[in-house]
C-alpha cells in the first residue's frame, strides 16, 4: 500500500472549505489504490422485509474478481472482469462470457459506489462536509433524487477514496444500507483472476 495516497488526499481536503457545491469535484480528484480487496454487505428493504447480499471483491489494475453470496451463505455468483470481457459462473462452473460495459463492476456487485455519487446532477447534492465514521475520516454527502425523492447518505474514506458506508431512505423508510466490512490494500489468495478450468481470461 502507498501511504502517499492518504497523505495527498488529506492534503487536498485541507486546502478548501468543503460543502455541497464542491464535494463532487473533490471526490473526483482523490487518489485511489490500483490494487485492493474488500468485503461488503448490502441490505435492501421492501414491503416490511429485507434481503442481504454479501460481496468479496479483489481488484488488480484492470482486473476485478467478485464473489457474491446471499443470506444462506451459499455462493450465488462468481464474476471475473478484464478490460474487455465479463465472465460469469456459479457452482457448476459453467462460464458465460460477454463484452464488458462501463458499469459492469458496480452492476454485478449490486452495491453503490463512490462513482454513483460523482454521476449525480449537482442540484441533487444537498450537503457536503468532512466527518468521522467508525473512527475514520470521511467525506460525507447527502443527496436527493429529484424524480423519486429518495434521500441518500454517502461516507467516502479520505484515506483511499473508497466508499465506507451508504444508505437510502424514501418517505422516512430505509430502502437500502451498504457497508464495507473489511478493506485491505494487499491482495490475499492465489489464482484469483483465473477461470474455473485454470486458464487465463482474455
Amino acid at each position: 500500500p502507498s501511504p502517499e495516497i492518504g497523505q495527498n488526499n488529506r492534503g487536498q481536503m485541507q486546502t478548501v472549505e468543503i460543502d455541497q457545491t464542491n464535494i463532487q469535484a473533490l471526490l473526483r480528484s482523490l487518489q485511489r489504490p490500483e490494487d485492493y480487496q474488500l468485503q461488503s454487505e448490502t441490505t435492501y428493504f421492501y414491503n416490511g422485509s429485507y434481503s442481504t447480499m454479501k460481496s468479496l471483491l479483489w481488484k488488480e489494475k484492470a482486473n476485478v474478481r467478485i464473489s457474491q453470496t446471499g443470506v444462506d451463505e451459499n455462493t450465488d455468483l462468481q464474476i471475473l472482469m478484464t478490460d474487455k470481457w465479463v465472465y460469469l459462473w456459479n457452482a457448476d462452473n459453467t462460464v458465460t462470457r460477454f463484452e464488458k460495459q462501463a458499469r459492469d463492476a458496480d452492476l454485478y456487485r449490486r452495491t453503490p459506489t463512490y462513482e454513483d455519487l460523482l454521476k449525480l446532477p449537482a442540484e441533487e447534492v444537498l450537503e457536503g462536509r468532512v466527518v468521522e465514521l467508525e473512527e475514520q475520516l470521511c467525506l460525507y454527502a447527502k443527496t436527493k433524487d429529484v424524480l423519486t425523492g429518495e434521500i441518500e447518505q454517502w461516507y467516502i474514506l479520505a484515506e483511499n477514496g473508497l466508499l465506507l458506508y451508504a444508505d437510502g431512505t424514501l418517505d422516512g423508510q430505509m430502502t437500502y444500507q451498504y457497508r464495507t466490512t473489511e478493506l485491505k490494500l494487499e491482495l490475499e489468495g492465489q489464482n484469483l483472476f483465473l477461470l474455473p478450468d485454470g486458464t487465463q481470461p482474455e
